[in-house]
């Protein structure tokens, strides 16, 4: 069994920073702080500003973003990218990371799911009545950009060989979990149970996830991802509440346990929009940071 450890860290930077005040240095800063192995960025705006970002952590720092004119979709390491390993996906970037001082090595890939249709907005929405119209918009882009993830030939064989290279998938996916939407806890999600497609097909896939694993007897609301500072609908002039839940999640399989996760969100108190520019902390989403023991 080996000893080694791996921190990995999923971060949505809310348009690469830009709405707070001197967001990109934040964004480098609270990275730095958490210190991960690898971590998965989404809202990455343009290449530039992936440039920027990476040149602000240091040399010790390289990176891979998707191949668009919104790249959106990054990986940042303080590791090796393995040459040739790099895929994409319409929603996901995929890479092998070599760990630097060390034989061991994983498999990642990092995804930023469709924002449309959010579910938990027809959950609460008291014209619903029926499960179907909650699952039309989850298959109008969101589940299908987990099955393509999952179906493509360098991951599926990066499944087969979990028990070897261990195998990370990071990610905003934009939807809650089938894990937190139970029957127990129907009260506090409209009344409805939801076997959420996205995270589904991860379990699955045999993907594990470290947050809910590791904290199982904790309070949903402990996970909430979503977010930071849009607690209120500004079209009713911030009377309305915004549903808060988890949306942002690391996943793993293969030759690696979760040993810890948790959100994060720096020390500072945060203050909701429309009050936020000066924000410490840049991103409308919590931050998931996991740590990982190898097998």
């Amino acid at each position: 069994m080996s000893t080694e450890s791996l921190r990995i860290m999923t971060f949505n930077t809310w348009n690469t920073g830009r709405n707070v005040e001197d967001g990109l240095h934040k964004l480098a800063r609270h990275i730095a702080l958490v210190n991960p192995d690898a971590v998965g960025l989404q809202e990455i705006m343009t290449p530039d500003n992936f440039s920027a970002l990476t040149q602000m952590l240091g040399p010790s720092w390289t990176g891979i973003y998707k191949d668009a004119h919104y790249p959106d979709s990054a990986i940042l390491t303080r590791h090796k990218f393995q040459t040739n390993s790099t895929f994409q996906t319409e929603w996901c970037i995929a890479a092998k990371i070599e760990l630097t001082n060390s034989q061991e090595s994983i498999s990642m890939a990092n995804c930023h799911l469709d924002y449309t249709s959010y579910g938990p907005y027809a959950a609460y929405n008291k014209m619903v009545t029926k499960l179907d119209q909650i699952m039309a918009g989850e298959f109008s882009g969101r589940a299908q950009g987990i099955y393509e993830l999952i179906q493509h030939d360098k991951m599926k064989l990066w499944i087969k060989k979990s028990n070897l290279t261990p195998l990370i998938v990071t990610g905003d996916f934009n939807a809650p979990s089938h894990l937190d939407w139970t029957d127990d806890v129907k009260k506090i999600h409209g009344d409805w149970k939801v076997v959420w497609p996205s995270s589904k097909a991860m379990e699955d896939a045999g993907f594990v996830d470290s947050y809910y694993v590791t904290n199982r007897h904790s309070p949903p609301s402990d996970g909430y991802t979503w977010s930071t500072v849009n607690k209120f609908n500004p079209d009713w002039n911030y009377t309305i509440p915004e549903p808060m839940d988890r949306i942002d999640f690391i996943f793993s399989q293969g030759r690696i346990k979760p040993a810890a996760s948790t959100r994060y969100a720096g020390t500072e108190s945060l203050k909701r929009i429309p009050y936020h520019q000066q924000n410490d902390y840049p991103s409308d989403h919590y931050a998931v940071v996991s740590d990982f023991r190898f097998l």
